[in-house]
């Protein structure tokens, strides 16, 4: 033969080779997908129903458990984990005399319906066993309408989550809307916020409630802003307060897509690091600690773009007095625009702010608004105002320009709309 043949053949060969690993890979692949998935078990029902947590309001009664990736893997014969679904479980008694309707938005902003669930789930080499798997899918959902006097059950598939999963369950009557809110663990990952022992932030019989005119006064003479841990140098300022009953604040950063931030370590020190490198996501990217009150914060939430380097996020920390019962968390929020390398810190990274953080307090405002849940609003002294051409700088050296004042947010239920919000007629934003 000729080398020209030769070479040709030789190629030839060397494609079809990689061919033939290519397809080994796929069925590989399909095989080990295949050999995790099972016919749908209903029996595994029973793990997850009961552990299930009761909320009650007036003749309304509901059960929820969190599905871990063993426990709906069993249940639907296919794994939901691997396209990033969680399944709810609900269990509903309406003994009122009212219908009510399910609103499942509520229980995830962006929930999955069953079609798109039996779809994500169709594996051509399941064969015959992905009509139990779409039958157990369909089957799933709780019914739109629970008529009075009776119960239902069935499943939201919301977006997977680890640690923590913070949501609520909610129902129109036609006059009222009915919210039940559930905190519950989750037995993969964890949130920073999980490392925090709550009850023990302040000793027994210390918390003083106070009246709103008391409030407006504490909440001027706080600190200007955030700290380093020995508490000798100003990070950014403290111009946020919220108040709220304990966790209860939380969810209505939840219901408008904050989400919490993981605890610092190897892991999460890590996949900053490589979202960094490779601009991509990190919804859950830890937040760095700042001090108020001789610690760090309690809460960190986020809002994270497409990319590690942008985002909006909050820190909270729980104040020493509650106004009407109510415990109030003083903190700060700012907008991420970048990512710069520092030595000051053993990951290596840190995020740039943007300097008009007063942009970011104005969108905080109008998100919380968005979510129904506030019921009044102002605005307290007490940041300072920085301005050019010498502005105040954070720890990380990032200039910032404000008016100098605190957003004061009271959350609560039921929802509002926005002519139904009260305004406290303290101070007011520079236009």
């Amino acid at each position: 033969m000729s080398e020209m043949v030769l070479r040709r053949i030789w190629q030839t060969t060397k494609r079809w080779r990689w061919q033939s690993l290519a397809l080994a890979l796929f069925f590989g692949f399909a095989l080990l997908s295949w050999s995790g998935d099972s016919i749908p078990d209903r029996n595994a029902a029973q793990s997850f129903t009961s552990r299930a947590e009761v909320r009650q309001r007036g003749a309304v009664s509901v059960r929820a458990a969190v599905l871990t990736d063993d426990e709906s893997q069993r249940y639907f014969g296919a794994s939901l984990a691997d396209h990033g679904i969680q399944a709810i479980w609900l269990s509903v008694d309406n003994a009122s005399e009212s219908q009510l309707e399910f609103l499942p938005i509520v229980t995830d902003p962006e929930y999955f319906s069953e079609a798109e669930v039996e779809q994500l789930l169709h594996m051509w080499w399941r064969g015959s066993a992905n009509a139990l798997v779409k039958a157990a899918v369909a089957e799933a959902p709780m019914p739109d309408i629970i008529p009075q006097r009776q119960a239902a059950t069935g499943f939201v598939f919301t977006h997977r989550e680890g640690g923590l999963k913070l949501f609520g369950v909610g129902f129109e009557t036609g006059s009222e809307e009915l919210l039940f809110r559930f905190a519950l663990p989750v037995r993969s990952g964890s949130y920073a916020i999980q490392q925090v022992d709550f009850t023990n932030i302040y000793p027994p019989g210390s918390i003083n409630d106070i009246d709103l005119a008391t409030l407006r006064e504490k909440l001027a003479k706080l600190p200007c802003c955030t700290t380093n841990k020995s508490g000798t140098d100003d990070g950014d300022p403290l111009n946020i307060v919220v108040i709220g009953q304990g966790l209860d604040a939380l969810f209505p950063f939840i219901g408008r897509g904050w989400k919490l931030d993981e605890p610092f370590d190897l892991h999460s020190a890590y996949r900053t690091i490589q979202a960094f490198l490779f601009r991509s996501e990190y919804l859950n990217a830890p937040v760095s600690p700042l001090y108020v009150f001789g610690r760090q914060q309690e809460v960190a939430l986020q809002k994270a773009r497409n990319t590690v380097s942008l985002r909006n996020h909050l820190r909270l920390w729980l104040a020493p007095f509650t106004v009407g019962g109510q415990q109030v968390w003083v903190g700060q929020i700012s907008r991420d625009i970048g990512i710069k390398l520092t030595t000051q810190v053993w990951y290596l990274t840190t995020h740039r702010i943007s300097p008009a953080v007063d942009q970011d307090r104005f969108y905080l405002l109008q998100d919380l608004i968005m979510s129904g849940a506030v019921s009044r609003f102002g605005f307290v002294k007490g940041v300072g105002v920085s301005s050019m051409p010498n502005p105040r700088v954070n720890l990380g050296g990032d200039p910032y320009l404000t008016d100098g004042l605190r957003l004061v947010v009271c959350l609560g239920t039921p929802r509002r709309a926005f002519d139904q919000i009260e305004f406290l007629d303290w101070e007011h934003p520079r236009p």
